[in-house]
């Protein structure tokens, strides 16, 4: 079954944040598309349920994905169904960031953000990140 929809939304346009999240100090473009294979899981488990396809950004810098959970893995139908029916909607990001300490300031920055899994979930953790749309066979919704 495919899955579709926000990854993440724009990045803080804000060139002193120095938080976790993206910022337009990151390169999104090239951050979406090394996420072909990134596995899918539920809720941040450990079991992959599928994976990304395809992922790119808009011009607002959002990220989007079209993923496809693997009916065949254990735990993939039940994820299917619970997409289908509501109960998983939305989409969170797992990723680390890579944190230096600013020699001057003493002040913690990111200094490099890896993605290395897209989760399923009931409520994300950043807004929008909705599972828009979803198929299977020949439907979409």
């Amino acid at each position: 079954m495919l899955v579709c929809g926000c990854i993440n939304p724009p990045p803080v346009d804000d060139p002193e944040y120095k938080g976790i999240y993206f910022n337009t100090n990151d390169n999104m473009k090239a951050t979406a598309s090394a996420l072909g294979g990134t596995p899918l899981l539920v809720e941040h488990s450990t079991q992959s349920v599928g994976s990304i396809l395809s992922a790119w950004t808009a011009t607002n810098g959002s990220m989007f994905a079209l993923a496809e959970i693997d009916m065949k893995k254990p735990g993939g139908a039940l994820a299917a169904e619970y997409v289908k029916n509501g109960r998983l909607g939305e989409f969170s990001l797992g990723y680390t960031a890579r944190m230096i300490k600013c020699k001057q300031t003493g002040v913690f920055k990111p200094q490099s953000k890896t993605i290395h899994e897209l989760s399923l979930v009931r409520k994300g953790a950043r807004p929008g990140c909705l599972i828009t749309n979803i198929g299977g066979d020949d439907r979409i919704r």
